[in-house]
């Protein structure tokens, strides 16, 4: 199987020579066998046909990738898709690869996508292997360390024909089944079980790993799940099953459950009957540097700001733009909801996040549809200032724009565009404190805490 990593918004070609003539070339640009790429596209095709997002924009002898990150198989192809931090900076060497893998496994970490919140974080560090090895590594080290501690058990409703009298007797059965039989006492009872929701659906997600191509350390992890669920049944797998509900006693399985949901939803309906090895375990970029921002910023940042508090997806504070009969209309979530308030005086500051590229020669302007957001949450939420945030990009420097009102002369706030710079490395103490220390400044800037005369901010 040909193993290939390729860096979002880079391009993939088709070649019309043989497999074994074929020069991949590099990260940014690869080249394969027109067999693969032609499956490839046909694969897209069929994840289109099932409701799902597009990952590539097809051209006539090329395809563009998009936002998506993570890993796709078909058959003959893994195909790795890694983030592009700086269109500029990137060289396209092992090294500059390895750097970009990790950043994205502290990303997925970090905004609760990929199960790796454990101890021991350092077994994702694999000397080889993809995206795709790493996030499978971190999820059985979490299992198997949650697992050692004691597996998910609760009580299930069972009918049987017992020789003693457990929970109630089904009278209407009971007569039926033991007329004959005076010593037997058909019954509904309850049993505490491990065969729960929970269980079985690690299960399933590890018998779909065995069957993938994985490093050997992996692969350990795996049957030793295995074998601590080895009493749990094995039951197929159906997709929008509901999910369980989450208790003190069972809360510590939330991640891993959502990551065991994201590889068996990945699978292909095909590949789960052991077809075909075809599986995606990909990640919307917009959405994993939207949460991972948050949750950098809950964590690493707002302990340096008193009397602040941050809101993601305005929680608690969510406005509508229209109002009828029936209540609010088109309610607003700004991605970051910052609030200063000192004296029963209330400042507002908002952050939107965007995963796209500002090119210098358009001068850095953002596209209509942002600025028509930030228009409106400006207005909605009486900010001085709202923000627009994008991974910086060389070449490409912050501006401001004032949001005008009818009035000639009159504004009702500033839309920001501001950078904050991803390419460095992100897991390790200086490049936390570095970013850290970025965001902070912005967010000192949105709320103008260096000044004394706050605006009041109201719904």
């Amino acid at each position: 199987m040909l193993r290939v990593t390729v860096l979002e918004r880079g391009r993939i070609k088709r070649s019309d020579a043989d497999a074994g003539s074929v020069e991949l070339g590099t990260p940014s640009c690869r080249t394969l066998p027109r067999w693969l790429y032609d499956r490839l596209r046909r694969s897209e095709g069929m994840r289109e046909d099932r409701g799902e997002g597009a990952v590539f924009q097809w051209r006539r002898s090329h395809c563009l990738v998009g936002q998506w990150v993570g890993v796709m198989q078909i058959p003959g192809l893994q195909l790795e898709i890694l983030p592009k931090t700086d269109d500029n900076a990137l060289q396209d060497t092992d090294q500059e690869v390895r750097d970009i893998r990790r950043n994205l496994t502290e990303m997925l970490r970090r905004s609760g996508l990929g199960a790796v919140r454990m101890r021991g974080v350092a077994d994702v560090a694999l000397v080889r292997g993809n995206i795709h090895d790493h996030l499978v590594n971190a999820f059985l080290a979490r299992t198997l360390f949650e697992l050692q501690r004691g597996l998910d058990r609760g009580y299930a409703t069972e009918e049987g024909n017992l020789s003693t009298l457990r929970g109630k007797l089904m009278l209407s059965r009971h007569v039926v089944v033991n007329a004959a039989q005076k010593a037997r006492f058909y019954c509904c009872h309850d049993v505490l079980t491990g065969a729960t929701r929970i269980s079985v659906r690690l299960k399933q997600a590890c018998r779909v790993l065995v069957a993938r191509v994985l490093p050997a350390l992996v692969m350990v992890k795996c049957q030793q799940v295995l074998a601590l669920l080895d009493d749990v049944p094995d039951l197929p797998f159906r997709h929008r099953e509901s999910d369980p509900v989450f208790t003190r006693q069972n809360e510590r399985f939330a991640d891993v459950y959502r990551f065991a949901c994201i590889l068996l939803e990945g699978q292909a309906p095909d590949a789960l009957g052991g077809e075909v090895e075809t599986f995606s375990l990909l990640f919307d970029m917009e959405r994993v540097f939207e949460r991972y921002v948050a949750a950098f910023l809950a964590s690493e940042v707002m302990h340096r700001l008193a009397d602040v508090r941050l809101f993601p997806q305005a929680r608690g504070y969510s406005f509508g733009l229209y109002r009828d009969r029936q209540g609010d209309v088109l309610r607003m979530t700004p991605d970051l909801l910052f609030l200063h308030e000192v004296q029963g005086v209330r400042r507002a500051f908002i952050i939107d996040t965007k995963w796209k590229r500002l090119s210098s020669e358009k001068g850095s302007r953002p596209s209509r549809s942002d600025l028509y957001q930030l228009y409106a949450y400006v207005h909605r939420y009486e900010c001085r200032l709202a923000f627009l945030l994008y991974p910086r990009v060389a070449g490409v420097a912050p501006r401001d724009l004032q949001a005008l009102t009818r009035q000639a002369g009159d504004h009702l706030g500033t839309v920001g565009v501001r950078f904050v710079d991803l390419n460095r490395k992100l897991w390790t103490r200086e490049g936390k404190a570095a970013l850290a220390d970025e965001l902070e400044a912005i967010v000192r800037e949105g709320l103008n805490l260096t000044e004394a005369a706050p605006v009041e901010a109201s719904a």
